[in-house]
This record gives C-alpha cells, sequence and structure tokens, in this order.
C-alpha cells in the first residue's frame, strides 16, 4: 500500500470510529448550522533533499461550511480556498560543460551559483471535512480531512547570483572575469515559470480552541489552533528529466555569446521538479482560524388544533 493510500486509509477509520462512537441523539438535539471561516498560518515544506533548505513562508484562506451539531458531538463540511506562499534555497549549485573557446582550445566551462532561492505561490480550492468534539460550554477539538486540489495559481520566481569560469588542463587556477573568452563576473539572474510536480492533495487536519456563544446561542463564535499537513496524491517520477536550469534559449557560442543575452533568456527550473528533490514535497500549515456559526435549524410549528 502506498504512502498516501495509507494516510488516506488511516483518516477514513478515523472520522468513522468518531461518528460510530457518538451517542445517539433525539432528532430535536439536532442542530443545523452555516458557518463562515478565515484563516491565517505559518506554511513551510518539510525537508525535501539534502541540499534544500527551507525558508518561512505564510498564508491564509476562507470557507463556506454547513455543520450539524448534536450535544457536544459537531460534524462539518465545506469548501474553500487559500493562497500559500513558501520560500527554499540551495547554498550553492554548480553546471559544468565541455565545449571550445574562440581559439579552439577545449575547456570545461563552468556556471557557479550561489544563493539559489526560490518561491513558490500557489492559490488552491479545497474541500474539508471535520468532526469534532466541545467539552461544555467553552473548549473544542476537531480533526479531519480536506481534498485539495491542482493549484489554480501555480508560480515561482528564482533568483541567484552567478558567475562563469572556465577550467583548462594547462592552467593550475580557472579563467575568470574574461568577457572575451566568455567568463562572466558574479551577477544576479533571475526568472519566473511554474512547479510542473503540483499535484492534487490530502490534507490531514487538527484544530483545538474555544466556543464563544453570541446572540442567545443562535451566532457562535470559534477561534482555535489549527494545523493541517498536505501530502501529494501522485508520485513524480519523470522530474529526474529536469534539470534545475533551463539553458535551452540562451546563445552558448564562444564566438557570439553575451552575458546581456544570458539575463535575458536563462530559466530556472521549480526544485521539486529536479534530482535535488529525492521525495515529494509536503507541506505543513500552522496558524489560528476564526469560525463564525449562524443556526438555521427549522422552528418546530405547534398545533393549535383540538384532536
Amino acid at each position: 500500500m502506498s504512502k498516501q493510500r495509507l494516510y488516506i486509509s488511516l483518516i477514513v477509520l478515523l472520522l468513522s470510529g468518531v461518528l460510530v462512537a457518538a451517542p445517539r441523539y433525539k432528532s430535536s438535539t439536532v442542530t443545523h448550522w452555516l458557518g463562515v471561516s478565515l484563516n491565517g498560518v505559518e506554511a513551510n515544506y518539510l525537508p525535501n533533499g539534502e541540499h534544500i533548505s527551507i525558508r518561512g513562508g505564510g498564508g491564509g484562506g476562507g470557507q463556506l461550511l454547513y455543520e450539524l451539531k448534536a450535544g457536544g458531538f459537531f460534524l462539518n463540511i465545506g469548501v474553500g480556498a487559500d493562497y500559500i506562499l513558501t520560500n527554499t534555497a540551495i547554498s550553492t549549485y554548480t553546471d559544468a560543460f565541455s565545449r571550445l573557446d574562440r581559439m579552439g582550445e577545449m575547456h570545461t566551462y563552468r556556471y557557479n551559483y550561489s544563493r539559489f532561492a526560490e518561491q513558490q505561490r500557489q492559490v488552491r480550492l479545497y474541500i474539508p471535512l471535520q468532526v469534532g468534539y466541545q467539552f461544555g460550554d467553552w473548549v473544542y477539538v476537531g480533526v479531519g480531512a480536506s481534498l485539495r486540489t491542482l493549484p489554480l495559481l501555480n508560480a515561482i520566481e528564482s533568483s541567484t547570483l552567478m558567475y562563469t569560469q572556465g577550467e583548462y588542463e594547462r592552467f593550475i587556477e580557472p579563467f575568470r572575469n574574461a568577457p572575451y573568452y566568455g567568463f562572466w563576473s558574479e551577477a544576479e539572474y533571475s526568472s519566473k515559470g511554474v512547479m510542473n510536480s503540483a499535484t492534487n492533495e490530502m490534507a490531514v487536519e487538527a484544530e483545538i480552541g474555544v466556543n464563544i456563544p453570541l446572540n442567545a446561542k443562535k451566532l457562535r463564535m470559534r477561534v482555535g489552533l489549527f494545523a493541517g499537513y498536505d501530502i501529494p496524491l501522485s508520485s513524480y517520477d519523470k522530474r529526474t528529466e529536469t534539470p534545475l536550469v533551463d539553458y535551452s534559449a540562451v546563445n552558448t557560442s564562444a564566438f557570439t555569446q553575451s552575458q546581456q543575452d544570458l539575463h535575458d533568456n536563462i530559466r530556472f527550473n521549480s526544485m521539486f521538479d529536479t534530482p535535488i528533490a529525492v521525495k515529494e514535497a509536503q507541506r505543513l500549515r500552522v496558524g489560528l482560524k476564526l469560525t463564525l456559526l449562524f443556526d438555521i435549524t427549522p422552528k418546530s410549528k405547534h398545533c393549535m388544533c383540538w384532536k
């Protein structure tokens, strides 16, 4: 059984166990609620390869939900959207190619990168399902899962410092800072793109907080700590075919190349689409969640007639 299927099976068993364990209530004790929820989170990918470091990110979102409440137990389902911004980095990276210089001499041409940073921005729709229990009038806990769709916005921005050099067998030190030979001094390069490995996700989620009754119990507010663990639902076997840097549009001829052309045409692929990332990109979200719930329970009609 794959890791993703195992997680999904555990979620289903957990939700089923909670529902089975819940005591049975008369229909008159079941109340119906419509709600709106807002959240703000810190979001980070989990370590995804020995060369990748994780930098802080964040985001937020909202959802509409429908909830059934029976005694202390509640069950809700909804639809939502969120915006997640994450950041990753690589301290150093090198590409090397064999080529002839202007004099026809063979050498190793090196692109030396440092402070390689990537920012990922995604907007997703999701369908959450949550079960929980309210202890007394105040404290509640909830657990659940959500299906997170392919991102509607799926953008990356990459930037790095880079210089080029040539290594010759007859020279002890590599050639640097020699524009005539195409050896450029250090400068900043950047590009925009998408994360090709982005996929549908399953999130395992948990929440704990306080319940605040408002307006004679017809309006309730929940404020809680929220955590979500996002798991990709497919593998990325083909990502090993994608290099981190794409030089396909760059003029690499020793006779006509220019640093301006390199600036204009170099492109960076997402770290998660390359062999540098050795596992699926899993994400952790932790933050605050505010939910407002409106009681829409139908009022029972009293019969005023003679029997």
